[in-house]
C-alpha cells in the first residue's frame, strides 16, 4: 500500500493507539485507587490519582488532536 492509499497517516495512527492506552488505563485506576485504600496505602493511592489527572488531561489532548487532523 502505498502511502497516498492509506485510510489514516502513521502520526493519526500512533495518536488512536495512544488514546486507546491511556482510556484502557482510565477504566480500570478507580479499582487500583481503592485497592491501594483498603490496604491502608495513601501513598500509592495517591500516586494513582497523580497518574490518573495526568492520563485524563493527556487522553483529551489526544483526542483533540486527532478531531483537528
Amino acid at each position: 500500500m502505498q502511502k497516498s492509499d492509506q485510510i489514516i497517516t502513521d502520526c493519526q495512527y500512533n495518536m488512536a493507539k495512544q488514546l486507546e492506552k491511556k482510556l484502557e488505563f482510565l477504566w480500570h485506576v478507580e479499582g487500583y485507587i481503592k485497592d491501594a485504600e483498603k490496604e491502608g496505602n495513601q501513598e500509592c493511592a495517591s500516586v494513582f490519582k497523580q497518574i490518573k489527572a495526568d492520563d485524563e488531561k493527556h487522553a483529551k489532548m489526544l483526542k483533540d488532536l486527532l478531531q483537528i487532523k
